[in-house]
């Protein structure tokens, strides 16, 4: 019996001595170890963030899909934007526009654009285009027919700058016009026939201030814009035969070109486009009749 005392006795030392042992192997457990442990267990309990050095190497601010506190938003595209700088004093180059009303519901175009000295320039209204060139100051002054009641006039310049100008011409309701636009190599001009008359683009002005066709644009521009206006104090075009003229050149010879018109009566414009195929070439010098031309042309034979 005394030497079974003495095992038990044995026994429980060794057990205690081991659970000794374990307990001292712990407490010198890796530092690492204890702070990923501690981390899950702070993490589980709390709102505390794991300690840096057992994070991912990419952090979530980089990442897209992790959640991110105090986010502003979740990321739908990118969208580049050129970094300017204002010129000290403002920016001298700003170019302005003045509208006014002229007899005969025309509009005089005043232009002051300081930093395009000789340059070309487009205007547009209701369809219309065409070009023009400033002075060598910067200036410019062109007269055009109002084709809208309120007629928004848009000036393009060459480095991309864009002037808008408003203004009403309640006098344009009395009027009835018919517009045609070309560019290079189509060499066009309108021909009205009304009983006697016989009216071609002349000036920047009707004729007798009733009824007359107005050449606009400049050719002595690079890709130059021409517009024919056929004008009449009505509310229709009448009885008038409207037809336009098209030389054959080299250049325009066997092309597909484009025109574009545009109708106006009682202060409302409609516009359309037109594709005029020109004979082959061989027949330069010839002149191609565009007939109906509203609302649309008929090829005659070449005069």
């Amino acid at each position: 019996m005394l030497l079974g005392k003495k095992v038990l006795r044995i026994t429980a030392a060794v057990a205690v001595a081991a659970a000794a042992a374990h307990t001292a192997e712990r407490l010198k457990a890796p530092a690492v170890e204890q702070s990923v442990l501690v981390s899950a267990a702070r993490l589980a309990t709390s709102d505390a963030s794991p300690d840096p050095s057992t994070e991912s190497a990419v952090p979530q601010s980089a990442s897209l899909s992790s959640p991110v506190e105090k986010r502003v938003g979740d990321l739908t595209g990118i969208t580049p934007v050129a970094a300017t700088t204002p010129p000290a004093g403002g920016d001298r180059c700003r170019p302005e526009l003045q509208l006014s009303t002229q007899p005969g519901a025309m509009i005089r175009l005043s232009l002051a654009a300081p930093c395009n000295r000789g340059e070309r320039f487009i205007v547009r209204h209701a369809g219309l285009a065409f070009s023009a060139r400033t002075q060598a100051d910067g200036f410019a002054t062109v007269t055009l027919p109002a084709l809208r009641a309120d007629a928004l006039v848009a000036v393009y310049l060459q480095d991309s700058r864009l002037v808008l100008g408003k203004i009403a011409v309640p006098d344009v309701s009395a009027y009835s016009r018919f517009a045609i636009v070309w560019e290079l190599p189509a060499d066009l001009d309108l021909r009205v026939t009304d009983g006697t008359k016989v009216l071609v683009g002349s000036g920047t002005s009707a004729s007798d201030g009733d009824q007359g066709v107005i050449a606009l644009g400049s050719t002595e521009v690079q890709s130059p814009v021409l517009a024919r206006v056929y004008s009449v104090r009505s509310q229709t075009l009448g009885d008038a035969d409207i037809t336009g003229e098209l030389r054959i050149t080299p250049a325009s010879c066997g092309r597909t070109l484009r025109v574009d018109t545009v109708y106006s009566s009682g202060g409302i414009a409609t516009t359309a486009d037109q594709a005029i195929s020109v004979p082959l070439c061989g027949t330069a010098g010839d002149i191609l009749v565009l007939k109906n031309l509203a609302p649309a042309p008929k090829l005659a034979a070449p005069k």
